[in-house]
């Protein structure tokens, strides 16, 4: 029977010879290390990128600490605290004169500027108590009018309120230069409020405006109804600044004698 017969047929394929099974299986395997070679030529020709060693990522610990230099330090404002009446009229009178826009504050009698939050628990509040405590509450008569460079204020009549509150203000700085490292400089005050003799304490009414003459048109009006006021200094009050505005913080009552 011919070869093409016997596939008709559907006969089985004659089993492999061991002849055949050693070609059979030499030819396997030499496609197989074809194979394996191929493979291998592939993987050289395009190596594994290197790992590279990139440094840690910042922990959020050590930004904070970067964030924090970064920025300056939160400063507070202490004032001088006045009875609500007196107050409340100031601040009509702030409210009146002051440009709106611009206005963030109430009427305030400050006596410093920027103490640093560095020291608020060590050094500026148990301070501001132990003063208190011996400080008795005194009166405060507002009086003259005067002008600013833009704007106008009035100040605290020396003889009633003006010189006690200046008494409180060089007491406090000079303690607060002597904790500093004493030695006659500044220690951790501004250089503004390491300067002499508290300033002239007073109400600010208008400031910030460039038009000369609608400042003194305003003062005028000013000093024309303007009669005195009064009121009481019951104790001082401790803000935190917060860009133009002042956050509450604490308040220290007059408990002398």
């Amino acid at each position: 029977m011919s070869y093409s017969a016997t596939l008709s047929q559907g006969l089985p394929v004659p089993a492999a010879t061991p002849q055949n099974r050693s070609t059979s299986s030499a030819s396997s395997q030499a496609q197989s290390q074809r194979a394996t070679n191929t493979k291998t030529n592939i993987n050289h020709s395009h190596p594994k990128s290197q790992s590279t060693n990139h440094p840690p990522p910042t922990s959020s610990k050590a930004k904070q600490e970067e964030k924090e230099k970064e920025e300056p330090e939160p400063v507070y404002v202490l004032t001088l605290l006045t009875t609500k009446p007196l107050h409340t009229r100031m601040t009509a009178l702030r409210t009146h004169y002051f440009p709106r826009k611009i206005n963030k504050l109430a009427a305030h009698l400050t006596l410093f500027h920027a103490l640093p939050q560095s020291q608020l628990h060590e050094k500026i509040i148990p301070t501001l108590m132990q003063i208190t405590q011996t400080t008795p509450p005194f009166r405060i008569e507002v009086t003259e009018p005067f002008r600013l460079k833009k704007g106008f204020a009035i100040s605290v009549s020396r003889e009633n309120g003006g010189e006690q509150a200046r008494a409180i203000h060089q007491r406090l700085q000079e303690a607060w230069k002597e904790e500093g490292g004493g030695g006659g400089g500044e220690g951790w005050l501004s250089e503004q409020d390491a300067a002499g003799g508290g300033g002239r304490v007073h109400y600010t009414l208008m400031n910030k405006v460039d038009d000369e003459e609608e400042v003194a048109k305003a003062f005028e009006e000013l000093k024309g109804f303007w009669k005195g006021d009064g009121g009481r200094a019951e104790g001082l009050a401790l803000w935190r600044y917060d860009r133009g505005f002042w956050r509450w913080e604490q308040k220290f009552l007059f408990r002398g004698e």
